[in-house]
């Protein structure tokens, strides 16, 4: 029995897609339709489709997908995103994916990837270093609710350039995103079942599956009320249609117009993990959003130690150093998954008070058509 690891070759593309319907038990083309910017024959990166051969077959699969996050316009954070995670029915419970995974991991760490992120099971992605990270705030909110909004006049984007040059601004006026190449957007809010309006100065993309749920993505041009009109516009035509008028609605829990206005006409509200990450380099990670922390008003020292790795933070007159190695006088000395709470849940998860809470938790935020 001959097990190895390789990656993906391009003339073993449409049996592979065949492999992966076949683990997930989807329809013919799903990947390619679900996930166009990653997943097509002309989108696909081969070198990142790590999969596991036994006597030449391939029985198992773990993707890679890089990432780049936007923090505050001036903040770049690169990330590994994992997916695709797959073995065949008869192949499972023999630790290949474990094999798979710990080899991905790896790579990331050898490719200079401060971090990771992946969606799934917690009890199983746990045992890897994974933990629940970043807050996804769910708002719900109703046509009666939003009262002192209007309709608008939408248009259902359909692809027109115009539109779509609209829609990259907008969004990348959030304060957190992922960098999407022109072609990425073509592809993403083409995704049939996907509906996409656009007012004079907002959009919303949401699944048409009977009455709305906005929770897929969205952005204006810098007034949050455009949102809201254009919120209420869809909730009209749709309480008409499908006797529905709520919906929800999410954003990042960050202090931004879009978070405060929403929060302003919710009948309630929820806050949900964004995703799992897990941190492979941890002193890459602090240098990623230094200029993120530049902008804190807080004169704070503290190391900060996992397992193999201790960093020193200082902030002092809005300036930032990062070094490794254990020099200041507060420690903090954590696992690994406790200081992904750390520092992408908030300090209170691991029993932290004081000046630290001015500085975690980091941003780090998906919008669903991220999600790979």
């Amino acid at each position: 029995m001959e097990l190895k690891i390789d990656t993906l070759k391009g003339e073993e593309y449409d049996e592979f897609m065949q492999f992966l319907e076949k683990c997930y038990r989807h329809t013919n083309n799903y990947f390619q339709t679900r996930y166009p910017h990653v997943w097509r024959r002309d989108t696909i990166n081969f070198e990142n489709r790590i999969v596991l051969r036994l006597n030449g077959k391939i029985v198992s699969h773990v993707g890679l997908f890089p990432l780049t996050m936007i923090v505050n316009k001036d903040t770049s954070v690169r990330i590994g995103g994992i997916g695709g995670v797959a073995t065949l029915q008869e192949y499972r419970g023999r630790g290949y994916m474990t094999k798979l995974l710990n080899y991905t991991i790896e790579k990331m760490k050898k490719e200079g990837y401060p971090l990771s992120v992946l969606w799934g099971s917690w009890t199983r992605y746990t045992h890897f270093g994974y933990e629940n990270a970043g807050k996804t705030i769910v708002f719900t909110v109703s046509k009666r609710s939003l009262r002192e909004s209007s309709e608008v006049e939408i248009t259902r984007f359909r692809g027109q350039e115009s539109l779509l040059e609209k829609i990259i601004k907008w969004r990348e006026r959030e304060p957190v995103y992922i960098k999407r190449s022109k072609r990425d957007y073509k592809y993403l809010l083409g995704i049939p079942g996907l509906m996409v309006y656009i007012s004079d100065g907002a959009y919303i993309a949401y699944r048409k599956e009977g009455a709305p749920d906005l929770r897929i993505e969205h952005g204006h041009n810098g007034n949050a009320k455009k949102l809201l009109d254009t919120i209420y516009t869809i909730l009209s035509f749709s309480s008409k249609e499908f006797g529905s008028s709520s919906t929800r609605i999410i954003v990042p829990y960050y202090n931004y117009d879009t978070f405060t206005e929403l929060f302003k006409y919710s009948t309630d509200w929820s806050i949900v993990p964004n995703c799992m990450a897990k941190i492979l380099n941890l002193q890459k990670l602090l240098e990623s959003y230094k200029p993120y922390l530049e902008r804190k008003r807080v004169e704070y020292k503290v190391t900060l130690s996992i397992p193999g790795e201790n960093v020193t933070l200082e902030i002092a007159d809005r300036r930032v150093k990062i070094t490794p190695g254990k020099n200041a006088g507060n420690k903090v000395v954590l696992n690994e998954r406790d200081m992904v709470k750390l520092l992408f849940v908030g300090p209170e998860t691991v029993g932290l008070d004081g000046k630290i809470k001015e500085i975690f938790p980091l941003p780090l935020f998906l919008w669903p058509l991220d999600h790979i």
